[in-house]
């Protein structure tokens, strides 16, 4: 997984980027062992079009995988697609959901995961906010059994 991330942003002068090269250890890495940040990073691939062609259905199948396994990162990226009703059928309630869960698990230093949440719950109801609570209170004891995901890092 680690060698993934090289090729994807380089080391200085020691590998070049190379998002075709991070793209094959991550399919590798996400189709035969499931793992859950291969998972998440292949759909960010399939997302942005980095070292594949741009293709959202697949990026919201490896999102959603992943969020499915605890993947914070995930959550956060999903959460907000399924908000926005971006790419797929909008479920504010859900999408806000995983936005708490996501925002809940990161760290200090993952802003980019609080904006999010934070420019949802400003567009979102108060039922919505409502059912995102319960629906996310609900969740945390079905991650809560997998030690190291969708668990608190920094909060």
């Amino acid at each position: 997984m680690e060698l993934g991330r090289y090729y994807l942003v380089g080391i200085p002068n020691y590998i070049k980027p190379d998002a075709v090269h991070a793209y094959e250890i991550f399919n590798y890495s996400a189709t035969y062992f499931g793992d859950p940040d291969a998972q998440y990073h292949l759909g960010r691939m399939y997302l942005d079009g980095q070292g594949v062609g741009k293709n959202t259905k697949q990026a919201v199948r490896w999102l959603f995988a992943a969020a499915n396994k605890g993947q914070y990162q995930a959550q956060a990226v999903f959460g907000a697609l399924l908000f926005k009703g971006q790419s797929l059928a909008r479920d504010a309630a859900r999408g806000l959901m995983w936005l708490i869960l996501a925002r809940d698990a990161a760290t200090l230093e993952e802003t980019w995961i609080t904006d999010l949440y934070d420019a949802a719950s400003k567009q979102a109801t108060t039922d919505e906010l409502e059912a995102a609570s319960t629906l996310a209170l609900r969740s945390r004891s079905r991650f809560a059994s997998r030690p190291g995901l969708c668990a608190a890092r920094g909060r």
